[in-house]
């Protein structure tokens, strides 16, 4: 059996079908697919793919697999499909991650109803439909995968929460995996204990993933590892610039400078015409071929910029609760200042502050994002982590962890900012500048100053 070393895990041994899988035109793409997108540009060991991901997680999903379904031989079907799952769960990603997400959803085709994730969908057509893929998987096992991906083809919910839940392999393997390239501690926590006191419990005929009374105190570690590695890593002001730079240079390339390539990358379709052309593009290749054009444009000003790490500033960056906003309406519509309905504020906002600043109003971006408590991150959108205590009853584990139940769960961060290409003279300059953008961007936002 071949074995793959891996720098978090040791060795993993993928079995044969598996090992082939992992050699398709389609899963080896995922090595020029950046896992935290430009983060190398903070962290310069953040190279790391969405290919050794892929690979880590479905080695993480075997080993919960193994500890929730003891009886091996009655369920190794279900450890088969999940293994196979966990392994094609990303090979849906676009050029830069879940950076171009949002621009997959904006200019979709799709109806409304299918847009929360497009690179989901993106990934359960192309195990439909992928040559190598068909040639390897039988269309019951390609049904099963997507089944299990999608959550509604399921023996129980424990199988989907494996791939996507509380305590997901996902999860367990991004944080040790992220914290390891980018040479952080954040990201750290006893992934051994916590699998072993990994369990579930029955309800309504279903089973869920849960931890016993034993594993709280690794279970901490692992809220808490989220929570640091989204405080310090994922929101570090350089990455949240550099992400927003990539957005907003394929916003332009599409919006305004109408380059072809991205249009077809982005306006997603439901068929095989789309898939053959979204396979093709990978993190490099955009860079290169807006960064080598021949024609100059908008993304091509930004990507230059991002190619040679001459980012933009971060001029003003405050937490929304410290700004006296009046109209609450308002205020709500700031927190939201990035999505499509709000477009129309935010390129207003944007055009003002390009006016202070003297540049165009494309190249102004203004950002708002939340850190939500410690408390509130421990319960993920895929449900509440469940402990079961010493006489098997459920407890939820905010109440149960002496850490958790002081915290307050109402306490999070919301913050806007602004990012710009300024440039300053030496560190006396910045602090001046930055004091006066504070002052004329606080004015704009309180209707004090433009129209």
């Amino acid at each position: 059996m071949s074995e793959i070393r891996d720098p978090i895990y040791g060795f993993i041994k993928p079995t044969e079908i598996e090992l082939k899988i992992i050699n398709t035109h389609i899963f080896q793409r995922l090595r020029r697919i950046k896992q935290l997108a430009m983060a190398y540009l903070v962290y310069p060991g953040a190279n790391h793919t969405r290919f050794e991901h892929s690979i880590g997680v479905s080695h993480i999903a075997s080993l919960m697999s193994e500890k929730l379904f003891e009886e091996k031989k009655e369920n190794e079907e279900k450890i088969r499909i999940i293994r196979l799952a966990a392994l094609l769960h990303d090979i849906g990603h676009g050029p830069f991650s879940h950076v171009s997400e949002e621009l997959l959803n904006k200019y979709s085709t799709t109806n409304s109803q299918s847009k929360e994730k497009i690179h989901e969908l993106i990934t359960q057509n192309l195990i439909n439909s992928d040559e190598e893929l068909k040639k390897l998987l039988s269309e019951d096992d390609r049904q099963k995968i997507i089944g299990l991906l999608n959550g509604n083809q399921i023996e129980f919910s424990l199988m989907k929460n494996i791939i996507s839940g509380p305590i997901d392999a996902d999860k367990l393997d991004y944080l040790l995996r992220d914290s390891y390239f980018c040479g952080v501690k954040y990201g750290v926590f006893d992934l051994h204990r916590l699998l072993n006191t990994l369990t579930f419990y029955n309800e309504d005929s279903d089973k869920y993933i849960a931890v016993n009374y034993d594993g709280i105190n690794s279970l901490e570690q692992f809220v808490l590892a989220k929570y640091y590695m989204t405080t310090q890593v994922y929101c570090h002001k350089v990455r949240l610039v550099a992400d927003a730079m990539i957005i907003r240079g394929l916003e332009l390339g599409i919006e305004k400078d109408e380059i072809e390539f991205l249009k077809k990358i982005y306006n997603y379709e439901d068929n095989d015409e789309y898939l053959k052309e979204y396979i093709n593009y990978f993190d490099e290749r955009v860079v290169y071929k807006i960064v080598f054009s021949n024609k100059k444009s908008y993304a091509k000003e930004i990507f230059k910029r991002l190619y040679d790490r001459k980012l933009y500033k971060r001029i003003f960056s405050e937490k929304l609760k410290n700004i006296y906003i009046r109209n609450e309406k308002f205020k709500e519509k700031l927190i939201n200042i990035t999505s499509k309905e709000n477009e129309k504020l935010r390129k207003k906002i944007e055009k003002q502050i390009s006016a202070l600043l003297k540049c165009k109003k494309e190249y102004v971006i203004v950002n708002c994002f939340t850190i939500k408590s410690v408390r509130e991150m421990s319960r993920n959108s895929e449900g509440k982590i469940i402990i079961i205590d010493r006489t098997g009853n459920k407890k939820n584990f905010e109440e149960e962890s002496t850490v958790f139940s002081s915290i307050d769960e109402s306490m999070k961060d919301v913050y806007f900012e602004v990012y710009a290409p300024v440039e300053y003279v030496d560190q006396k300059n910045e602090r001046e500048e930055i004091k006066k953008f504070q002052k004329e961007i606080l004015e704009i936002l309180q209707g004090k100053k433009g129209g």
